[in-house]
């Protein structure tokens, strides 16, 4: 892996690094994106987050 691909990485994750990260299911970070209740991305047919905005929603109340 490449200095460039860490960067990246750290930076932006899958519903699956959300879910980590909340400690909860892929199943509850989906139906989030549903009901537009936390900021995602999306990348053609993808959702992808970024780590600073997750972390900013955090801290503005958003629920882990």
């Amino acid at each position: 892996m490449t200095s460039n691909e860490t960067f990246f990485d750290n930076l932006v994750w899958t519903v699956k690094d959300v879910a980590r990260e909340l400690n909860c299911s892929t199943r509850l970070v989906q139906k989030l994106v549903a009901e537009d209740k936390i900021p995602y991305a999306k990348v053609g047919r993808l959702v992808r987050f970024s780590r600073l905005r997750i972390n900013d929603w955090l801290k503005k109340g958003g629920s882990r």
